[in-house]
């Protein structure tokens, strides 16, 4: 059943289809997600959400367009969201108790690129958003159209980030530690 099908199953009322394309799509969103927040178990967290979300707004999916793209983007906005309200915490306790927030320093590596030895310590210098489009493009293949709709910018504004993120890998590569 290709998710054309499932989906139309699930906007006519059977939810039991859903968990087919649960299980689709789990392991990209937690992998996207894992990316973006760099722990295991907050990736948990918002992958669970990102699908409960998504059948919750099934009926207003479109479609004409990629189910995982928009899974992908409901994932990058929560992601989004949990690092912005992790920040208000995080201000808000140092502005409280004078103390910072202190990060358990543990980092989930999912993808390979962010495995490689050479790559990864390159990956983690470049912005999170140069860092997904990167991700994005070279180990799930999407377009930049694609990349664009799912970090909610223009065309072009995903074609800049790709451009600048691989300007900069190139540089570091050559040992050129000024990015």
């Amino acid at each position: 059943m290709d998710d054309q099908e499932a989906l139309a199953l699930c906007i006519a009322g059977d939810r039991q289809i859903f968990e087919v394309l649960v299980n689709r799509y789990q392991t990209d969103v937690l992998t996207f997600t894992g990316i973006i927040l760099g722990d295991k178990e907050e990736a948990k967290d918002i992958t669970q959400e990102t699908f409960i979300q998504a059948l919750l707004s099934l009926k207003h999916f479109d479609t004409n367009r990629s189910f995982k793209n928009w899974l992908y983007a409901i994932a990058y906005r929560k992601c989004i969201d949990r690092k912005r309200r992790e920040k208000l915490f995080s201000k808000y306790l140092r502005s409280s108790s004078k103390e910072s927030l202190h990060q358990n320093g543990k980092i989930m590596r999912y993808g390979r690129l962010e495995e490689s030895d050479l790559l990864g310590p390159v990956l983690k210098r470049l912005s999170r958003r140069e860092r997904i489009a990167v991700v994005l493009q070279t180990e799930e293949g999407y377009s930049t159209q694609e990349i664009a709709e799912i970090l909610q910018c223009s065309d072009s504004t995903a074609r800049v980030t790709l451009h600048n993120a691989k300007r900069k890998i190139r540089k570091l590569l050559r040992g050129d530690e000024n990015v």
